[in-house]
């Protein structure tokens, strides 16, 4: 160290800490830029979350084209439905209500 002017040993020690500072400014960079790890995370997530959507959306279309087809296609399919729904009945057939009485009971007290 006899050959060395103090110069010499201040910038020995700032390359000594220049790579660790710079190596912590792309680190930051690299989690919290706007295509950072953060972001990343952020947009994979809502990915996940839209395909999930889109698969139940197919399955729906599917049920959807199903039904479709029945109403389209299939007289009886219709009758059932017209019944259940919309309570109808063919001539001579007798509706039998059941009440729950204990709703009765509950919206009388």
């Amino acid at each position: 160290m006899q050959g060395q002017s103090c110069g010499d040993v201040i910038l020995k020690k700032n390359r000594n800490l220049f790579f660790p500072i710079i190596s912590c400014f792309f680190l930051i960079l690299l989690i919290f830029n706007d295509t950072g790890l953060i972001k990343w995370y952020q947009l994979r997530t809502e990915r996940k979350k839209i395909i999930a959507d889109i698969q139940k959306m197919i399955s729906t279309e599917k049920l959807l084209a199903k039904e479709i087809s029945l109403l389209e296609n299939n007289e009886e399919h219709i009758k059932k439905l017209a019944r259940e729904k919309f309570h109808m009945v063919k001539p001579g057939e007798k509706i039998f209500k059941i009440i729950n009485r204990r709703k009765v009971d509950n919206k009388i007290k």
